[in-house]
């Protein structure tokens, strides 16, 4: 039972594998499968004819078929006629009682092959369709310095122009069924890189009159080269490049530099300094905007600021930090704005201790209220009995010490125990009624020895 099983199983994979041969199907020789394509219509068996690509661009003029069978045949060649819409009644080409037929040189369009045999029950047609793929030129329009001409470069946008002949080709064949006509396009593809980037593929190609160009709607701001790259479905691939000299300017605010005491509180000195980039070539105008309404303008010459630090005292706290920004603009007026950098002047603030101990061990050995932002302030110090042993006033509290528990005029330290103060403050947010208030503040506080 096993061994008829295997001789019928045999028997069904030589039958179905000489059918298969003798079938067979119309080919071209030396075309890669990136040069085939599958025809639109179909058959009743879902079978597809199949278009041969020859790429004329790397040397190949004209086209060539071929035909196989497992058994001598007749093959009959016929053209199709694209006025007729159909292929023509006579052969052009008989070949008998061969198992292979091959044409060469055969020009572009549609070709049909019937097959005759003895043992074959009824003639078989083949169909296929080649294209001579002409190629393309791909050409991109440049000065005499290979760079981009000048007149295609704009503030906001730089057009990358090219020569004419890039127009895709298109290739017209019909369905033999119905006569219905179709069009198969070869699409030619743009890609551009910029130097040291990814590369940007399928980008999309403008016509301009004669002419066709890329745009590119985030030109650099520096000199770069562009590589650019044009290829079609088959193969056929075409490169070129262009170096583009920016006319865009270009700088990079530094890190402020606060002071090291008291960096946020009013009034504050901060020096800003920036960094121009390397192509930023010829500058007309750097404008400093400090976010208070207040701007400083310089003048450049070529390829460096006109002074590498500039100094503002903010003098106003308040709750949103200030935007610190630098505008560039070249001598083609065209603009740069640079991210703001961000400098926080906080508000008024007051805060007095209830204790200090000046034993002269380093620690809180100063009675020295936390100010922030203040603009004046004035303190005086009473023992119980309202006799005075300290008092100052003074407009830069960065430099104010703090009373150091000795009794004024005369030096002597003041005893342990309980004494009383009287403050008035001034915040640098005019008007001084805001928080906090002009005083006086009242408290105490306990010395220790």
């Amino acid at each position: 039972m096993f061994r008829l099983a295997f001789r019928i199983f045999c028997f069904v994979v030589l039958y179905f594998c000489t059918a298969f041969q003798a079938i067979g199907q119309l080919t071209a020789r030396n075309i890669s499968e990136d040069c085939k394509v599958a025809v639109l219509y179909s058959y009743p068996n879902g079978q597809r004819d199949t278009i041969f690509v020859f790429n004329q661009d790397q040397g190949t003029k004209m086209g060539n078929l071929s035909l196989q069978q497992s058994e001598p045949s007749t093959f009959r060649w016929y053209k199709f006629d694209y006025d007729a819409k159909d292929f023509e009644e006579e052969p052009f080409h008989t070949d008998s009682e061969v198992e292979e037929t091959s044409l060469d040189d055969l020009p572009q369009g549609g070709y049909k092959v019937i097959v005759t045999a003895p043992d074959m029950e009824e003639p078989r047609e083949f169909i296929a369709w080649l294209y001579m793929n002409p190629g393309f030129d791909f050409k991109l329009l440049k000065d005499v310095n290979n760079e981009v001409l000048h007149g295609y470069k704009n503030c906001f946008y730089t057009d990358f122009r090219l020569s004419p002949n890039t127009e895709q080709s298109s290739f017209k064949y019909y369905n033999p069924m119905n006569g219905a006509e179709l069009t198969f396009n070869n699409r030619i593809t743009y890609a551009m890189r910029p130097e040291n980037d990814v590369e940007i593929d399928d980008i999309m190609l403008n016509s301009l009159g004669a002419t066709q160009f890329i745009r590119d709607n985030d030109p650099p701001h520096e000199d770069t080269q562009f590589f650019f790259r044009a290829y079609d479905m088959f193969g056929i691939e075409k490169n070129d490049n262009i170096m583009y000299r920016t006319i865009l300017p270009f700088a990079k605010i530094n890190p402020p530099v606060l002071p090291d005491t008291d960096p946020e509180s009013a009034p504050v000195p901060v020096q800003f300094s920036s960094e121009p980039y390397a192509y930023s070539q010829q500058n007309a105008e750097y404008v400093w905007r400090f976010g208070t309404g207040d701007s400083i303008v310089f003048d450049a010459e070529p390829n460096r600021l006109p002074q590498e630090i500039v100094e503002y005292t903010y003098f106003v706290p308040r709750t949103l930090p200030y935007q610190v920004t630098l505008k560039v603009t070249s001598l083609w007026e065209c603009e740069y704005i640079t991210p703001p950098v961000t400098v926080n002047i906080n508000e008024p603030r007051l805060e007095v201790g209830n204790v200090f101990t000046p034993n002269g061990d380093g620690f809180n050995d100063y009675f020295k209220p936390q100010t922030v932002s203040l603009r004046r302030f004035e303190i005086s110090i009473f023992t119980r009995t309202g006799y005075r042993v300290y008092y100052y006033r003074g407009n830069d509290l960065r430099d104010w010490t703090g009373w150091d528990g000795r009794i004024e005029n005369t030096g002597r330290d003041a005893s342990v125990g309980v004494y009383f103060y009287t403050i008035r403050a001034f915040g640098w947010d005019d008007p001084p009624t805001r928080n906090p208030q002009s005083g006086p503040y009242r408290g105490s506080f306990y010395l220790y020895r």
